[in-house]
């Protein structure tokens, strides 16, 4: 998953500078390659036969035909896969690029039950709504789906990237439609860098040191917020130590950590969703 992070943040790169002109698919001199015909799709074990066809074209270097079956296997509807497969496409190949298909397949990936790749579904509707790709852009509509990316319901798999993405663009309390004196954007950054830290990036957890340090030098009034925060969901720890254990290696300790930061985020930030 991290092997498109690069290619995400150029993405983002150029959004930031042409605005709307980047939601235009890209021009190109090549030929789009012929698409063979697919049969019907089938089940395959937790699969099915047109995400294995597209696999197959991946790897054969024909992004066209990889696209006919993920919208093919997305289509058949037995699992969600060519549907992120294919709102990757869309969003990523220059050629075939239409952020307005890749919204759709994500948004289906997104509110699926597929806790492997709902987070990751997610964060690409962020960039979506965050850079005005084929929408509008609004900052709490990101906002809310990049909190989805990192800050998932049910079993905490999260897409790291996606903290990092949160925490680098909370709205502020007019953009997040909240009263400016329950609003408050360093906490909820601090969370979403400890939660990114916690998917093995260490640029996270200094950053959520970064942020703490810098509220204890300035007395922050987040900082009561969060200590209680934390006694409320039993947090094991002080509200400081979040970037240390969120480093830990086992899994269900890391697991359990990310359960409480969750809760925490669910309390600093409850109208998400």
């Amino acid at each position: 998953m991290r092997s498109i992070w690069v290619a995400l943040v150029m993405v983002m790169g150029v959004a930031v500078v042409s605005g709307p002109a980047v939601a235009q698919p890209a021009k190109s001199g090549k030929a789009l390659k012929a698409v063979p015909p697919l049969s019907p799709c089938t089940k395959d074990a937790n699969v099915d036969s047109c995400w294995r066809a597209g696999v197959k074209a991946e790897k054969g270097e024909n992004a066209e035909a990889a696209l006919a079956a993920y919208d093919a296997s997305c289509a058949a509807g037995f699992q969600v896969g060519g549907c992120y497969e294919a709102g990757k496409i869309y969003f990523l190949n220059a050629k075939l690029r239409d952020y307005g298909k890749s919204k759709q397949k994500m948004e289906r990936v997104c509110e699926s039950t597929d806790v492997g790749i709902a987070p990751y579904a997610c964060k690409y509707l962020g960039i979506i709504y965050q850079n005005g790709l084929s929408v509008a852009p609004r900052p709490d509509r990101a906002f809310s789906y990049f909190a989805k990316a990192c800050f998932p319901r049910g079993e905490p798999f999260i897409d790291g990237n996606g903290c990092e993405l949160l925490g680098n663009n909370v709205p502020d309390a007019d953009a997040a439609g909240v009263p400016e004196e329950d609003w408050r954007p360093d906490y909820i950054a601090y969370l979403a860098f400890a939660m990114g830290c916690s998917d093995n990036m260490p640029a996270q957890c200094n950053r959520a040191q970064a942020i703490h340090q810098r509220a204890v030098k300035q007395s922050a009034n987040w900082l009561e917020r969060c200590a209680e925060d934390a006694k409320t969901v039993q947090f094991r720890a002080r509200c400081e130590d979040m970037p240390r254990l969120a480093s830990v290696k086992e899994y269900d300790a890391r697991q359990s950590f990310r359960l409480s930061v969750v809760r925490m985020f669910r309390l600093a930030a409850d109208y998400v969703e």
